[in-house]
């Protein structure tokens, strides 16, 4: 084995999961936006879009999915329009991932210079 080199994966990572309140922060948006999001996101748990764990709600904690919120803000008036709705693209979580920068990386460390995969 080489002395100097050292392999690791850099993960990175956002809150999956957040209360209303807390995702109305984040996005700059009121408590009761993001409550009328997630009943359009329940609506569309129940049409088969998202699945069942988009909302985790276990009566006085409730937990909206990141991710999901941000494709129904994207989509919701398309969502809402019978024509339209036919255009909306699958749900597709690891293309949010990548562009929040949410992911995992390979770092190389040889001899102190740091090489990313």
């Amino acid at each position: 084995m080489n002395e100097g080199r050292m392999m690791y994966t850099e993960s990175i990572r956002g809150y999956p999961y957040m209360p209303k309140h807390k995702l109305a922060e984040e996005l700059g948006v009121s408590v009761s936006t993001v409550g009328n999001r997630m009943k359009g996101i329940q609506s569309e748990i129940d049409g088969g879009r998202y699945n069942e764990y988009a909302i985790i709600d276990d009566g006085n904690i409730v937990l909206i999915n990141t991710l999901v919120m941000l494709d129904y803000m994207k989509y919701h008036k398309r969502l809402s329009n019978k024509n339209l709705r036919k255009y909306v693209p699958e749900f597709r979580p690891e293309e949010l991932i990548k562009i929040m920068g949410w992911n995992d990386r390979i770092v190389v460390v040889d001899d102190g210079k740091v090489d990313t995969a």
